[in-house]
């Protein structure tokens, strides 16, 4: 989408949201986040760093991935946006943002769904998830965060319904002008945390439940079809962290926790004493940062803030929020790409690309089966910052070997993705990793500064922000001391969903 229709999409997006003038939003409050967005684009449109295969909003900050479903034809995904707050986070006036594709590739960024109701004290709206309820219509269930700094002096957190007003889930509304839920309201716990939040929507044996973060897994169950009266039930164990997603997955249930880094189990969930018993395997979604974060950036996270939906033909599709990008560019903030999750023989979370991110192919270079001796070959032809690379190496009697990627012409600055027998190291994140057949298998997908690697056909995952020079476009393989057969390589040039 250009310029010029998206500023088109914000200008519709201000007379949607004039729409809830009845909730004292100020006209002039709207007026000046849309004039702040479209100040900001010319600058972020200018970054040659700014990825082109990734969504992100127009300009300003995104944060969170809060709210994800396949509706009417739709893939949606909600996402917490302030349009004031620069490229650095803020806390007053993050609002939901959201946006649709028909194939998980290219996105449209539509208006903004709601905003904080200032008139009411509530000072952002936090993360939430986006559910069916009884009637089959989508529902969204968010966190109410008050004004003020300090939670303790003014009242906890509350957890408000939000639904649509059209089947095109653009215009939307607060159900009622009272919370769902809240400290003290139908057993859920006077004493709570204050923090509590990021209400997430799972359903199990025809009954309809809610976890939270900061909240000693806390559960409540929905007391009517249209999930606007619920009740606690009780807590279970494993909830971790921050933006919970929990959710039937083959025969076992999942859960995900944005830990630092992002980590998941697989386990058992007991509906009728509300109990997760973590009986399968545990591990690291992806690594993130791991343990060498840029020293020049605040956010710092990588891959954080999934949320996990099921799409028509039934699969289970993650999507999250990719942060640590430099400040001062208008911009800050995108989407992951689509990963579909399954479970291994071993039980163990799978994730791989959604197989239609393949029509963003453009150019294909393969190279032949090569053994490598002690030595760097660097790949003639094979250049470019917006890539996908596959490729399979056969252990041999290197002490290490692997990628160097965004490699310079002189051969000295490059990104390093490195196998010395036991670790993984991707630009500095160490993977630690066992490979009993002899093979390491990788997807590398590049984007300007972002890149999502695939380790072994999921197991795991590193995202990172990285930025080598903007002309470093090379491409190597290399091994130390020993070799190591290069029993597979493809890369494609990819185009922009722009």
């Amino acid at each position: 989408m250009n310029m010029n229709i998206r500023i088109a999409a914000m200008t519709f997006c201000l007379s949607v949201l004039c729409a809830f003038s009845s909730y004292g939003q100020s006209i002039d409050w709207i007026k000046k986040a849309k004039e702040a967005v479209e100040a900001a684009i010319p600058e972020a449109e200018k970054d040659p760093t700014r990825p082109l295969f990734h969504f992100r909003p127009p300009a300003q900050w995104m944060n969170d991935i809060c709210g994800t479903i396949y509706y009417n034809g739709y893939y949606h995904a909600f996402y917490q946006y302030n349009p004031f707050s620069g490229d650095s986070w803020g806390d007053d006036y993050t609002l939901w943002a959201h946006a649709r594709s028909k194939d998980l590739t290219y996105w449209e960024d539509l208006p903004w769904s709601f905003i904080p109701m200032k008139e009411q004290g509530e000072r952002r709206c936090n993360s939430g998830s986006i559910a069916l309820d009884g009637n089959g219509q989508p529902t969204i269930l968010y966190t109410f965060v008050p004004e003020g700094k300090n939670v303790t002096q003014l009242g906890k957190r509350e957890q408000w319904a939000v639904a649509p007003l059209d089947d095109d889930l653009i215009e939307w509304k607060r159900v009622g002008n009272d919370p769902v839920m809240a400290a003290g309201m139908n057993g859920i716990p006077s004493s709570i945390n204050g923090g509590w939040s990021d209400p997430f929507v799972f359903k199990s044996n025809e009954r309809t439940f809610v976890t939270f973060k900061e909240s000693n897994g806390l559960v409540c169950e929905a007391m009517n079809k249209e999930l606007t009266k619920w009740k606690f039930v009780g807590n279970m164990d494993g909830v971790i962290g921050e933006c919970p997603n929990f959710f039937p997955l083959d025969d076992k249930w999942v859960l995900i926790r944005s830990t630092k880094p992002i980590s998941y189990v697989v386990g058992d969930f007991d509906s009728k004493n509300i109990s997760f018993n973590q009986s399968g395997s545990d591990g690291i979604l992806d690594y993130g940062f791991g343990d060498n974060p840029p020293t020049d950036r605040s956010w710092t996270r990588g891959l954080y803030a999934t949320n996990v939906f099921t799409d028509e033909i039934g699969r289970t599709i993650m999507l999250g929020w990719i942060n640590g990008f430099k400040a001062n560019r208008g911009w800050n903030g995108c989407m992951s790409l689509p990963r579909v999750l399954t479970l291994d023989v071993k039980k163990r979370l799978i994730q791989t690309p959604v197989h239609e991110l393949k029509q963003l192919r453009n150019e294909h270079h393969t190279i032949k089966r090569m053994v490598l001796n002690s030595k760097e070959k660097k790949l003639e032809g094979i250049r470019g910052d917006m890539l996908e690379i596959i490729t399979e190496f056969e252990l041999g009697s290197a002490k290490a070997f692997g990628l160097k990627i965004r490699q310079s012409d002189d051969g000295k600055e490059y990104i390093p993705i490195r196998y010395d027998g036991e670790v993984l190291d991707v630009a500095g994140t160490k993977v630690t990793l066992d490979l009993p057949e002899g093979k390491l298998k990788l997807q590398v997908f590049i984007d300007k500064s972002v890149m999502e690697v695939f380790i072994n056909d999921g197991v795991t995952s590193v995202s990172r922000v990285e930025y080598p020079g903007e002309n470093n476009l090379g491409i190597s393989v290399f091994a130390e001391n020993g070799d190591v057969i290069l029993s597979s390589f493809d890369a494609w040039n990819l185009k922009s969903i722009w």
